[in-house]
């Protein structure tokens, strides 16, 4: 699930760069919304308005830019008569994006470092176990990442409306580059781990640079 639907409440956030660069912005991959309501049989809402070319939207939006659904305590997603995890789009655009600050990591530290990273961003165990099944073989590519989870670029982006208003939004939004050598980087302040309270809405997504 690529790019990610979410509307305001905790920005979960780390910047990945090496060295103060522009780089081509690539594809917003594998955003996907997981929804925790407290209740079950939940009717939710969730818009997304995307400042570029939607390539995959995955269950299909039920309207325009929309999904209407209902949702359960567990996170499962109803909508017609089939049950999903999560919902998923991805996108491009053509913005060029600053990486000024994260993190430079060797391939075989990754698994450990996205582990300590994700969990104090907010994610679950479940949520870790989807983000690095899918990314790591991605990074793994690359004899060293320059990493950044700092998300307030990909939020003024990708715009998420939310009805009804979730208690708690985590957005995770990964920007990396593999390069050759260890590379110097300054590192981004720490975030505070978001609390989860009442309706929830999860999202995780990133993005390679070229």
């Amino acid at each position: 699930m690529k790019k990610g639907i979410l509307a305001a409440v905790v920005l979960a956030t780390i910047l990945m760069i090496g060295c103060e660069c522009n780089y081509s912005g690539g594809k917003k991959e594998k955003p996907v919304l997981y929804v925790y309501p407290e209740k079950n049989n939940t009717e939710v809402q969730l818009s997304l308005d995307y400042d570029g070319s939607l390539t995959t939207v995955y269950p299909t939006f039920t309207k325009e830019n929309c999904w209407e659904f209902t949702a359960d305590k567990d996170g499962t997603i109803a909508m017609g008569d089939r049950e999903y995890n999560y919902l998923f789009w991805e996108g491009e655009d053509s913005r060029e994006t600053k990486i000024d600050t994260g993190y430079c990591v060797a391939k075989e530290d990754l698994a450990p470092f996205l582990e300590k990273e994700l969990s104090e961003l907010g994610l679950n165990d479940k949520e870790m176990d989807d983000f690095i099944t899918y990314w790591l073989p991605r990074l793994s590519q690359n004899k060293y990442n320059l990493i950044s989870f700092d998300s307030r670029e990909y939020v003024d982006v990708a715009k998420l409306q939310i009805k009804p208003a979730p208690d708690t939004l985590i957005r995770v939004f990964m920007t990396y580059k593999g390069v050759d050598k260890q590379t110097e980087i300054i590192a981004p302040d720490k975030a505070r781990t978001p609390e989860r309270k009442g309706f929830t809405i999860v999202e995780w997504g990133g993005s390679m640079l070229y």
